[in-house]
């Protein structure tokens, strides 16, 4: 069980720390405005499922597996931050975000309205 936290915690930060690499032009910040607050479901690398409830008073919240942690969102420069007390050891990590198929996409990690 801890493993498989850990790994959720290091994809949400290398999935929000770098650039999009996906194909595509970037979201907007106004399309990111439209797009946040809002619950997702959001996949690292292809195995873990997240659960995340972005309030509109920029709380986050991130559930994995029967485990919650609190933090932050934001956007910035046309990019998505984010910062989870414990699984990112209260750090913001941001990523410009890329639609595609009804999925946005950071780097490593895909995400849709739940």
């Amino acid at each position: 069980m801890r493993r498989y936290l850990a790994l959720a915690v290091a994809g949400i930060i290398l999935g929000f720390s770098y650039n999009s690499a996906f194909a595509g032009d970037p979201m907007s910040q106004s399309e990111l405005r439209r797009l946040f607050p809002g619950r997702f479901d959001a996949v690292v690398y292809g195995i873990l499922q997240v659960k995340l409830v972005a309030r509109g008073n920029g709380e986050l919240v991130g559930l994995f597996s029967g485990k919650k942690d609190t933090g932050r969102w934001s956007i910035a420069n046309g990019r998505l931050c984010i910062m989870l007390n414990r699984w990112t050891d209260g750090k913001a990590s941001c990523s410009e975000v890329v639609a595609n198929n009804g999925w946005y996409r950071g780097n490593g990690v895909r995400f849709k309205k739940s």
